[in-house]
């Protein structure tokens, strides 16, 4: 008996444990479990109506491996999906990371977006060959559009097995957003971060440049529109398009010439020298008296900023005048005379009185001081520190150039420190454009390279002398004064010049004190006076201080052409000969 129970215990035994028993044997491979997505926005969790920029946070669990990135796909899908699609025709991002600050570009105030989020897992075999940002599609069948063309060719890599391992379902959120308006403001200096204002007055040219911004995206910017003076009128604003960072209003000589009113049109450029681009006109420009331009950016849902001003305070101002002549003169000295900031009038008042007795196309002329509220020192560095005269546009390129264009001659007089960025961009292109220009400047003590380079730039001139001071036993091709009736000489006989003279005597007794250099030109020039060294014999030579490039449009003199008024008619005559038989004007 107790034999039979033995056996029938076993006998159960054996088919509990056989009944136990799956069809799966333990070393029999699993198939793989595919990845779960989680996706939040933050801080909210109750999606209220909200700005179209949002930090997104994602991540994906797999039970049996490791994500390796996720498929992104953000849109203004209609109708707002609750699944993915079947067929998948989303678009997706590849991304690593869990996170992302998306902004959303709206059309109208108004929208709802929905961001679709999947992991994907370690089955996914090409992951190590995606970059950050490749486009992937799922029709015909998954594959990098590596062209993003939207087209499955011979120029993208299939993703076989893309589809098997990510989440099947994803992460799928929908929120609504309402536009942020975009914001606008005038640009800042790089130096102090003060806005950059317009000088206090300019003639017909202003250009203004600005920063725009936008927190659903600054890309969300479609373009700008500018007023003069009065925004009330819709037909006052001029538009725009595209994402310009600063406009030039200009107005051409045969408007400003022939009005007989106070206000104008201003034809409106974008861009810079040489690719300016015409982008129509803005009316309402004052002559002779104060305006105000008003910007305003616009995006992508049509919402304006609010406007900005230029000036930007009521204690500001901008005067535009209206030229009144052909020929401009270019005060470049510092304000050491009196320190009231304005150029020298000991050598602005001589050519005054010299063009107005001449008459002609430079007895009608402008005068811009470009040392304006500069001091000594200030001069002297201003190309190291940008801080130019007060009265220089901080945009040189165009609006300095466009400026000289306004003109058909530029009388250009320096002390020492010429203001060579401002001549640099503006004469070079002035010249290029069929301009005239004189250029009367001296040079320091220890004259520098970058100094030469700079005037290499818009005048024919190889070097200058690098000799030390003259001395009676030490006579060399550059000084520090030059005495009383010393004479300049044609340096061809032959040429027409007139023999030019010092004088009178200045205040400070029998000698003109300042530093002076030969020049030597270059080949696409030719010489035009020498100093007469005959009668001090403090000098070498005859030594070259003038020339004239081969085209007749540029004359440079390395002497204060002021001082040279012992002779007025000689001196009158000088002007005569390089403006109307060299230049052509009459």
């Amino acid at each position: 008996m107790k034999i039979f129970y033995y056996r029938l215990g076993i006998f159960f035994i054996t088919v509990l444990l056989f009944g136990s028993c799956s069809k799966e044997f333990t070393n029999q491979p699993k198939s793989n479990a595919l990845p779960q997505t989680r996706l939040w926005l933050t801080p909210e969790s109750d999606l209220h109506e909200t700005i179209s920029r949002q930090h997104f946070y994602w991540y994906g669990e797999d039970p049996d491996g490791r994500v390796v990135g996720y498929l992104l796909a953000v849109g203004n899908f209609k109708p707002a999906p609750t699944q993915l699609p079947s067929p998948d025709t989303l678009t997706y991002t590849w991304v690593t990371k869990g996170d992302s600050s998306i902004a959303l570009p709206l059309r109208a105030i108004r929208d709802s977006f929905t961001v679709i989020v999947r992991a994907v897992d370690n089955t996914f075999k090409s992951a190590s060959l995606l970059p950050v940002g490749a486009i992937i599609r799922m029709l015909p069948e998954p594959y990098w559009d590596i062209d993003t063309n939207g087209v499955y060719d011979g120029n993208d890599i299939a993703l076989k097995d893309i589809q098997s391992a990510a989440d099947p379902k994803g992460a799928i959120l929908l929120f609504p957003i309402r536009n942020t308006p975009p914001t606008v403001q005038f640009a800042a200096n790089p130096v102090d971060s003060s806005v950059i204002q317009q000088p206090d007055t300019t003639f017909t040219v202003a250009t203004f440049s600005w920063v725009g911004h936008d927190l659903d995206g600054d890309n969300t910017i479609t373009g700008y529109r500018i007023a003069l003076n009065d925004t009330s009128s819709p037909s006052s604003w001029c538009t725009i398009t595209g994402s310009p960072k600063f406009v030039t209003l200009a107005v051409p000589r045969s408007v400003s010439d022939q009005t007989t009113t106070d206000t104008v049109s201003a034809n409106v450029y974008t861009g810079t020298y040489p690719n300016l681009q015409w982008r129509g006109a803005i009316s309402g420009l004052r002559l002779n008296n104060s305006n105000a331009l008003y910007l305003q950016a616009k995006d992508l849902a049509g919402e304006y900023s609010k406007p900005a001003r230029m000036p930007t305070t009521s204690s500001k101002t901008w005067f535009v005048k209206k030229p009144k002549g052909q020929t401009l003169l270019i005060a470049d000295y510092n304000s050491y005379t009196g320190g009231v900031g304005h150029a020298d009038t000991s050598a602005l008042n001589p050519y005054e009185s010299l063009f107005t007795e001449m008459g002609g196309v430079v007895g009608n002329f402008d005068v811009l001081d470009v040392g304006y509220g500069l001091t000594a020192g200030s001069k002297q560095t201003q190309s190291l520190f940008q801080t130019y005269g007060k009265l220089v546009p901080a945009n040189l390129n165009p609006a300095f150039i466009m400026t000289l264009q306004l003109y058909k001659f530029v009388y250009w007089f320096s002390d020492l420190y010429p203001s060579y960025t401002p001549a640099r961009i503006g004469l070079f292109y002035y010249l290029q454009q069929g301009g005239k220009a004189i250029f009367s400047t001296t040079f320091p003590f220890n004259i520098s390279f970058p100094d030469v380079q700079a005037l290499n730039d818009f005048a024919p001139i190889d070097s200058v002398s690098s000799d030390p001071t003259s001395t009676p036993s030490n006579p060399t091709y550059a000084d520090s004064r030059i005495p009383v009736y010393t004479k300049v000489l044609p340096y061809d006989t032959t040429s027409g010049y007139p023999v030019l003279t010092f004088g009178p005597p200045p205040s400070s007794g029998a000698q003109f004190f300042f530093n002076w250099r030969q020049i030597y030109k270059r080949s696409d020039a030719q010489y035009i006076y020498r100093l007469d060294s005959s009668s001090t014999g403090r000098y070498l030579g005859r030594p070259t201080i003038a020339l004239i490039d081969n085209a007749k449009t540029f004359v440079l003199f390395a002497l204060p052409v002021h001082y040279l008024n012992n002779d007025h008619t000689a001196l009158k005559a000088f002007f005569h000969k390089v403006i109307v038989n060299e230049f052509g004007f009459q």
